[in-house]
């Protein structure tokens, strides 16, 4: 499982994602789907579970291009 560290790098943006797709989410499915998001992201931050799937609904209801996955150096 991925979570939003493999995707970004600064917490904020991540945030701003999120709240981006909330605020532009329409249709229950989706708005309870990016409230949940909101929620887990001020909770967690980058440590929150985030699948490429999840990733890629929140870039679609937040009108955000798709981020790369950050390669991790060990």
């Amino acid at each position: 499982m991925t979570t939003a560290a493999d995707w970004f790098r600064d917490e904020h943006e991540f945030r701003q994602l999120c709240g981006d797709a909330q605020s532009q989410a329409h249709g229950e499915s989706s708005q309870d789907f990016a409230a949940e998001m909101v929620v887990k992201a001020k909770e967690q931050g980058l440590r929150t579970y985030l699948s490429p799937k999840q990733l890629e609904w929140l870039c679609k209801l937040a009108d955000w291009d798709l981020p790369k996955r950050r390669e991790v150096k060990s």
